[in-house]
């Protein structure tokens, strides 16, 4: 229901979105403050051949560069946000909209996030760079988003589509995967759970 709720607001009442968005922002960010600053440390721990850090607004140019290099088919399932700079500016600045980074040294080569709502429900999204696809990243993003949440104490949800192999693959490797409803659109509306013997 509020999957369905958020996207009218967005697409059909786009001034009362922006005042939903700062409102859930504020009281996310005052509710959720001891909690936010252990996502460094968790960043830290999940690094290791590739770098994990929160996304800054210095980013937003390279981030905006990253998906204009990514092929049309990276975002046949993948369409969260527009990808211009602007965009992307203003999400980095939502202190309710996590935005990670993964790194290969300075390159960016995949990009994560959980949006966050002062119900306590997030919804994650993920990306890998075309050229790094196979070298586990998108576990990695997936692992990450889910010890994040855990320690904000937020439930997870998300959209695949079932078509979308590699995605679910990806999900059931460090998630157990609960299907909660299928939307009108064919795809899934999942619940991200950690991993019983993680938790």
């Amino acid at each position: 229901m509020l999957y369905k709720l958020a996207h009218i607001l967005r697409d059909r009442f786009g001034f009362i979105w922006n005042l939903v968005e700062w409102g859930n922002a504020l009281v996310f960010a005052l509710t959720h403050k001891a909690a936010l600053k252990k996502i460094p440390a968790i960043l830290r721990e999940c690094s290791g051949t590739y770098i994990l850090r929160l996304a800054e607004l210095a980013d937003a140019p390279a981030l905006a560069t990253f998906f204009a290099e990514q092929p049309d088919d990276a975002f046949k399932f993948f369409k969260p946000h527009a990808f211009d700079e602007k965009t992307l500016s203003k999400i980095i600045r939502n202190r309710a909209f996590l935005t990670f980074l993964v790194l290969d040294g300075e390159k960016i080569v995949g990009y994560f996030f959980l949006r966050c709502f002062m119900n306590g429900k997030s919804f994650r999204g993920k990306i890998v760079d075309f050229r790094y696809r196979g070298k586990g990243i998108a576990k990695l993003q997936g692992l990450t988003a889910t010890k994040v949440a855990s320690a904000l104490e937020m439930r997870v949800f998300g959209t695949i589509s079932p078509e979308n192999y590699a995605s679910l693959a990806s999900s059931k490797a460090v998630n157990e995967v609960r299907i909660v409803e299928t939307l009108e659109n064919g795809y899934y509306y999942i619940e991200y759970l950690p991993k019983k013997d993680e938790k």
